[in-house]
C-alpha cells in the first residue's frame, strides 16, 4: 500500500497532509481514506487537522471518503477539521452542501487554530 498521508503532530493535534495532486482513481481514495481512519485506531487521535494544500482535483469518490471518515471521527469523541482546499475543490464541497457539515478553514495555521477555539 502507498503512503498517501504524511502525518505530525502538533501539540495534541494530529496534522495528516495528503500527498496525492488528484484525488480520482478508486484504489487511491481507497487507501488514503483508509490510512486517515487508521488515525484513531490509536486513542491518542483527537484532533485530526487534514491538508489538501497540495490537491488539486479530489473525485466524488473522495468526498465520500471524507463522509465515512467524519462519522468515525464522530464515534469516537473527535474532532475534524479541513483545510487547504483549492478554490474548485471548494466549490464542490458548496454544491454538495458539504461545506455545512464539515468544519473548513483557508490554511494550516487556521485549521490549528480552530482546535483552540
Amino acid at each position: 500500500m502507498a503512503q498517501r498521508i504524511d502525518v505530525k503532530k502538533v501539540a495534541d493535534i494530529t496534522i495528516a497532509t495528503t500527498l496525492d495532486m488528484k484525488l480520482n482513481d478508486d484504489l487511491s481514495i481507497q487507501e488514503w481514506g483508509e490510512q486517515l481512519v487508521a488515525l484513531f485506531d490509536d486513542d491518542a487521535c483527537k484532533k485530526l487537522l487534514v491538508s489538501f494544500e497540495r490537491v488539486l482535483f479530489m473525485s466524488s469518490s473522495a468526498l465520500r471518503a471524507l463522509i465515512t471518515l467524519n462519522k468515525k471521527v464522530k464515534e469516537v469523541g473527535a474532532h475534524l477539521v479541513l483545510c487547504g482546499i483549492d478554490d474548485n475543490i471548494m466549490e464542490a464541497f458548496r454544491i454538495t452542501r458539504l461545506d455545512g457539515i464539515f468544519h473548513i478553514k483557508r490554511n494550516e495555521d487556521d485549521g490549528i487554530r480552530a482546535f483552540e477555539q
